[in-house]
């Protein structure tokens, strides 16, 4: 697992070592205005590369994107902080798994953020996170269908894989 380490050329915002470790120190209104500050300047950067950071820096742009009221025109509900954080264990869960295509993070108009894997026509699954501990999911395979709601505690549940799989099996 790469840890993302937040970079600030900024004198006025602090050099985080990681932001999963910032979000349990000085609370998490704190972090949540040392990301947007860092994000709305530009000044995100982190020093490992890969696709989960990739992913990690986009939750951070998209969260600062739509984190208020009506950010799509259309009267859409803030994402939370909680939803981001949550995404954000969502996104740490995924480096457990076998190899899986990265998924597309949608923000959702309800507050929810999705993470939507799209394979070709009517090849679709989406897992939706709320910070309320839970991964509400539906797929599209072909002529099937599914969908639930699923807790998410320490690691993804064993449907949202076994989806996954059957999506790119």
């Amino acid at each position: 697992m790469s840890t993302a380490i937040p970079y600030s050329e900024h004198p006025n915002i602090p050099i985080l070592l990681s932001i999963e470790s910032a979000q349990y120190s000085s609370g998490i209104e704190n972090t949540i205005d040392n990301i947007k500050e860092m994000v709305i300047l530009g000044r995100l950067y982190t020093v490992t590369l890969g696709k989960l950071n990739e992913m990690q820096q986009e939750l951070s742009e998209l969260f600062v994107e739509c984190s208020e009221k009506d950010w799509d025109g259309y009267d859409a509900n803030p994402l939370t902080e909680r939803a981001y954080l949550e995404a954000r264990r969502f996104i740490q869960s995924l480096s457990f798994i076998p190899s899986f295509p990265i998924p597309e993070i949608v923000p959702e108009p309800s507050g929810e953020i999705g993470f939507e894997w799209y394979k070709e026509n009517r090849q679709v699954f989406i897992a939706s996170v709320s910070g309320k501990n839970e991964l509400v999911y539906a797929g599209l395979f072909g002529p099937n269908k599914v969908h639930g709601t699923e807790y998410f505690g320490d690691s993804l549940p064993s449907i949202i894989i076994a989806n996954l799989k059957r999506l790119y099996s």
